[in-house]
């Protein structure tokens, strides 16, 4: 019996098949608050979103009806998302909180979610980031590919605890990391940076991230249309609430339910959006110049990048040292000292010295008889002989200066 519904959860929960493709996978769901509501109470602007964890104890634990309240009250309170701040004066089933849940009453302005707290929290408190991961992330981070998710978290009588290992946590915190990261980085992959290098830590704080992508999630939400009227006494109730209301409240009918994102191509476009929104919410891009502009050596892992490149050439004064090149010549450059012969009455050593690396390379090809121009250009790798020419006119004035 246990392996049958073990099986039966497995069909349940975990995608498969045409489910699992590009275009459909992953995708993120909203439930109409019309199976629960007539009419909601919409403030004129939402408050950002904040979050509380309810815990879901067995029965026996607070009673014998805590478990069923707890339940009732996380699904009818996050099914009034659109209420917002408002959901402690509407809420109309305060008289049935729980004792443990009374301190709801009190958060008067404040748009909060509630988290149901049970084995499968993780899961429960970051869907709508866990849902803008693509198939190969999730399989590649040793995480379950769960079909579409549901956004607010609605209490169910069955959980996906089975699904959830120890490191869960981890391993969805390095999945999304992974996945947002060309938005923070472009030029370099994450493995190019330490552990503890904060941008990398601010990729993984799933925390930083979940009241943004809510916000994204419920703008997009707002585009969905109203449920229409069932009859004119729904009508009639609705304009006679109006009168009642406040003018920076707007009473009406639930939106429909429906997807927030499916498919890979539209939960990237919302995985920019939460970008956007982090930005202007959260001072995002601010953040990153800020960091880019004080990296220290820790910041970087062995793997080479462009950033790291840049630091170290910054730090040890890359571009002001001479490069060594090495060059296959005919028949090498006589090597001089402080005892060196005079030869043709030109000391190579001291004259070099005086040269800078591209003139040096001229004066080379001209040591080993390459002595056109155009020749020297060439071996040069230049265009034209034009540098050559002005190259040359400066080796002649440091020459006669030299010799004088």
């Amino acid at each position: 019996m246990q392996k049958a519904n073990q099986v039966d959860l497995n069909k349940i929960a975990i995608a498969s098949g045409e489910e699992l493709k590009p275009t459909s996978f992953p995708q993120l769901d909203n439930m109409s608050a019309a199976f629960l509501y007539d009419f909601i109470p919409r403030p004129k602007k939402l408050s950002p979103p904040e979050f509380v964890y309810i815990p879901l104890f067995p029965q026996e634990k607070l009673g014998d009806n805590y478990y069923t309240k707890a339940l009732i009250t996380i699904t009818e309170w996050n099914a009034l998302w659109e209420a917002g701040q408002l959901r402690p004066d509407f809420f109309p089933h305060g008289r049935d909180f729980p004792s443990e849940l009374n301190l709801l009453k009190n958060h008067k302005g404040t748009n909060l979610y509630l988290i149901p707290d049970g084995k499968d929290v993780k899961y429960n408190a970051y869907i709508p980031l866990y849902h803008l991961i693509p198939y190969r992330t999730l399989i590649k981070n040793n995480l379950p590919a769960f079909k579409k998710g549901l956004w607010p978290p609605l209490a169910v009588s069955w959980t996906l605890d089975q699904f959830i290992r120890p490191d869960f946590g981890n391993c969805l915190s390095r999945a999304f990391a992974y996945h947002i990261w060309p938005l923070i980085d472009s030029s370099s992959r994450i493995s190019a940076f330490s552990r503890d290098y904060p941008l990398k830590v601010l990729a993984h704080n799933l925390n930083f991230w979940l009241p943004y992508i809510v916000q994204a999630i419920e703008k997009r939400l707002k585009r969905l249309p109203l449920i229409a009227f069932e009859n004119d006494r729904q009508r009639n109730k609705l304009e006679s609430l109006r009168r009642r209301m406040p003018s920076n409240i707007h009473a009406g009918r639930p939106r429909r339910g429906g997807p927030v994102w499916v498919g890979e191509q539209e939960a990237w476009e919302v995985t920019k959006e939460l970008i956007e929104i982090a930005d202007r919410q959260g001072k995002l891009r601010a953040i990153i110049d800020a960091i880019r502009a004080n990296h220290v050596e820790d910041d970087f892992s062995a793997i080479w990048s462009f950033p790291k490149e840049d630091f170290e050439r910054k730090i040890y004064q890359k571009r002001s040292k001479i490069k060594v090149t090495f060059v296959e010549l005919k028949e090498t450059i006589p090597v001089h000292s402080s005892t060196s012969e005079v030869h043709e009455n030109l000391l190579w050593e001291d004259f070099l010295g005086l040269l800078n690396i591209k003139e040096r390379h001229i004066v080379i090809c001209l040591r080993n008889g390459i002595t056109k121009l155009g020749d020297i250009a060439k071996s040069l790798g230049y265009s034209n002989h034009s540098p050559v020419s002005k190259a040359l006119s400066r080796i002649r004035m440091k020459a006669k200066a030299f010799l004088n």
